[in-house]
């Protein structure tokens, strides 16, 4: 199993601070997490927030990729219906020159519904863009010179250059948390950013299977967010006004885009006293008990953990502790298990 922190550069008017200093104090964590041991860093993306979500995923990859000499750099997610697939498939290009081949592409459908509307981009139409810019992309970056005609981008004759280090392309890890997308990144990707409960996992898998591939080769991550604290109540006095914010907006974007009839039951559920984000051991955790929980998806087949990094206002270098903690207390476990089979 392997280690990912996600970065999403928050700076909330509550907890303001210059953004040059958010970043750089950012991109310190990031650093500082690399020597100490963690595999990956990710990125991810939305737009017109009120809190100055990153916006440019390709940007901040490439000076993640320019500051760092190992780990991994991914986005999770990059909004695909959002973005011209050629333009993606060059900054992704050159994302990879520029780490040297440790670029992974992680593409989303998003679901905001103000970005689409500002990008003037039907939501009905998210599959057949994601499709077509799935193969326009891969096309890209594995064949000297192609042509597409589609419903939303055609091209003639075309070559996209520079090409990545990675050959024959960068591994692909797609967002995923209901079946048609299980489906697409079975046909399309390497691998699932997986948001939702552990059966899609087996569903994941089963339609790789289905695809022809090997489902033991297919990548699965997920998404997760822990403090490591000796005194848990004081820490979550510490840090649960960022912990709602982040809980509030992500419940209420989902939730007016309702693609699932549990993004609704998530909106009214932030309305209430017995919030999600009010749970103060669903976060701040012991090591032992963390221990537990990864040795559980170990078990279920994830082949990435990735967390929160940092929570919307609060300060990025505060957080150093746990990823620290984490680095050298309990990744050594999961890296011998790996090494015994």
């Amino acid at each position: 199993m392997e280690f990912g922190l996600l970065y999403d550069f928050r700076n909330p008017p509550p907890w303001h601070v210059p953004s040059a200093q958010l970043y750089a104090e950012t991109f310190e964590q990031i650093k500082i997490a690399e020597q100490v041991g963690w595999d990956s860093i990710w990125v991810t993306e939305h737009h017109f927030t009120d809190d100055a979500y990153l916006p440019d995923v390709n940007t901040a990859a490439a000076a993640i990729a320019a500051i760092t000499e190992r780990v991994k750099i991914g986005h999770s997610v990059l909004l695909l219906p959002l973005h011209d697939p050629l333009h993606v498939a060059e900054a992704g290009a050159v994302i990879d020159i520029i780490s040297n081949g440790r670029f992974i592409f992680g593409p989303g459908l998003g679901y905001k519904l103000d970005e689409f509307e500002a990008f003037g981009v039907n939501r009905r139409h998210r599959p057949s863009i994601m499709d077509e810019s799935m193969e326009l992309i891969t096309r890209a970056w594995t064949e000297d010179k192609f042509s597409f005609e589609g419903r939303h981008f055609q091209v003639k004759d075309l070559s996209v250059t520079p090409r990545p280090v990675q050959q024959p392309r960068p591994p692909i890890w797609m967002a995923a948390r209901a079946e048609a997308p299980l489906r697409r990144a079975a046909k399309y990707a390497d691998g699932i950013i997986a948001v939702g409960s552990p059966d899609l996992i087996k569903m994941y898998r089963q339609f790789v299977a289905e695809e022809g591939k090997d489902p033991d080769a297919a990548q699965v991550a997920v998404l997760r967010s822990v403090i490591i604290s000796d005194d848990p109540e004081a820490t979550w006095a510490e840090v649960e006004p960022s912990v709602r914010w982040r809980g509030e907006r992500y419940g209420k974007w989902y939730g007016e885009a309702g693609d699932l009839p549990q993004d609704r039951e998530r909106m009214l559920q932030m309305q209430s006293s017995d919030a999600p984000w009010a749970k103060m051991e669903d976060l701040i955790k012991d090591r032992a008990t963390l221990t537990a929980e990864l040795e559980e998806l170990d078990e279920m087949g994830v082949n990435c953990v990735i967390f929160f990094a940092t929570f919307p206002g609060y300060p990025p270098l505060k957080m150093l502790p746990t990823w620290e903690a984490l680095a050298k207390d309990i990744m050594p476990r999961f890296r011998s298990l790996a090494a015994t089979g």
